[in-house]
């Protein structure tokens, strides 16, 4: 029994991160700053990116290659989630990097340099004889999606980063980004991974033509396969839920920016589709959540501001800005952010609804609505424009997507949105099944996260709201 539970044990589980010193102190303070409307909106914004900034540099590894958050680990181990941690920040410095803000930050009276601290992970990260290397890639690896992260970051920063790499730092780099291009994936938004990579390596001067030709098959593949319609994607197992707006619809706006022929049409035309339905479902009270990986719930509005690129006819910078910013408020507000980091819940810590893939730096895809708004910035006056109101500040509404069977309810009295899914049996209600002693148990014994599957509660009700009375923990 003792030989059986040592082989089961998540590699790291037995150790602990402690929140850097004076952490309470120092989210008091941002939170104060965030919701303070007094300040510029660009000032308020430019601060949360430092909140993250301080909480990368004061938990990373040694070498720079893993940053180790305090939280529950997933069943990947540390490692990964230390890679997670790493790769999941890196895009957004990198927009905060091309949008022209200084390289050189004060973060709590000291200041650092961005670029030298990306620059030392990346580096280490991708050397096979350094004691942080992220590590060889097998079929299904957690390592293909952060590569695909760290891989973007690299063509956001090009001009900051790549072009003043010596020519075996990128050869070192590339070689390591490589060993996630012909591995297996998932039949789902995984696919987008591996077209990513290839993609900005063919924009940084490392493709090949059999990689690109690869590329192009996955990526035909995967859209007459899993595209439904009106913008809308299928995504295995779990099926219709915001993985359309924090992993595909993401994904297929930087590959449109990497390479704007790259199917141009499609993506420009259904990204605008998804977002005349999507852009209802935001308001001061946030969205109505459903589905798996709650904690990125704050990268939700990300096809909503990129959409101020590919779809301005249907989204105004003002309109972008306004979702954004509601968001990011009412989670700040309610305790999302917690010793540099975003919680592991709805608002606090839950572990009734954190995936057991999920681990101590996968909550960092919250940041992608930040990512996309410092690069829309760089170029559209974002954080500077004018707020214009959401549709359900304006009036009510009920309107529904026939492709996805979703109708969403907007309530101007009160600024309650409901989304309804007309497919699930209203007299049928399921809560959240506890983190019971069970789990705890099971845990205590395998060293690994048994966390309850929630999926009836998370995709089988038939409406969820912003009232969010599934995720408030009483």
């Amino acid at each position: 029994m003792k030989g059986k539970i040592s082989t089961m044990a998540v590699e790291g589980w037995s150790e602990s991160i402690t929140a850097y010193e004076n952490s309470k102190n120092i989210d008091s303070a941002f939170k104060q700053t965030f919701l303070n409307k007094k300040n510029t909106t660009e000032y308020r914004y430019e601060e949360l990116f430092k909140y993250f900034a301080y909480g990368h540099i004061k938990y990373q590894s040694p070498k720079g290659a893993y940053v180790n958050y305090p939280g529950e680990i997933s069943g990947r181990g540390r490692k990964i989630n230390g890679l997670e941690g790493f790769a999941r920040f890196f895009p957004l410095a990198a927009s905060w990097l091309s949008s022209n803000r200084s390289e050189n930050v004060i973060l709590n009276d000291t200041s650092y340099n961005l670029v030298n601290i990306l620059k030392k992970g990346l580096l280490n990260g991708t050397d096979p004889i350094c004691l942080e290397y992220w590590g060889d890639v097998s079929d299904y690896d957690q390592r293909i999606v952060e590569a695909a992260d760290i891989a973007l970051s690299l063509w956001i920063s090009k001009d900051q980063i790549w072009v003043n790499l010596t020519s075996d730092e990128r050869y070192r780099i590339v070689r390591w980004l490589e060993l996630s291009i012909n591995k297996k994936v998932g039949d789902n938004n995984w696919k987008l991974f591996p077209v990513t990579i290839i993609k900005v390596l063919e924009s940084l001067g490392a493709s090949n033509k059999k990689d690109l030709k690869y590329a192009n098959e996955l990526f035909e593949t995967y859209k007459n396969k899993h595209y439904l319609g009106e913008g809308w994607y299928d995504d295995p197992p779990k099926g219709i839920d915001y993985y359309n707006a924090w992993s595909i619809h993401y994904a297929l706006f930087w590959l449109d920016q990497i390479d704007p022929n790259f199917d141009h049409d499609f993506i420009k035309s259904t990204h605008s589709e998804f977002v005349k339905f999507y852009k209802f479902f935001f308001g001061k009270n946030g969205f109505p959540m459903m589905g798996r990986s709650v904690c990125y719930r704050l990268a939700a509005p990300s096809p909503i501001i990129s959409a101020t690129i590919l779809s301005p006819n249907e989204i105004s910078l003002g309109f972008a800005m306004r979702t954004l910013d509601l968001t990011w408020i009412h989670f700040i507000e309610n305790n999302a952010l917690q010793d540099g980091i975003m919680t592991q819940g709805y608002y606090d810590d839950d572990l009734r609804i954190l995936d057991n893939y999920s681990g101590t730096g996968s909550c960092l895809w919250s940041l992608r609505s930040l990512i996309v708004a410092f690069y829309v910035d760089r170029s559209r006056p974002l954080f500077k424009a004018d707020e214009q109101l959401l549709p359900v500040e304006v009036s009510n509404f009920e309107i529904t997507n026939k492709t996805v069977g979703w109708t969403i309810i907007g309530d101007k009295s009160n600024h309650k949105i409901s989304l309804r899914l007309n497919k699930n049996d209203s007299l049928k209600s399921y809560e959240l099944l506890e983190y019971s002693f069970k789990n705890k148990f099971k845990e205590l014994i395998t060293k690994r996260p048994w966390r309850p599957d929630n999926t009836k509660a998370l995709y089988e009700n038939n409406i969820y709201s912003t009232d969010a009375e599934l995720f408030i923990i009483k």
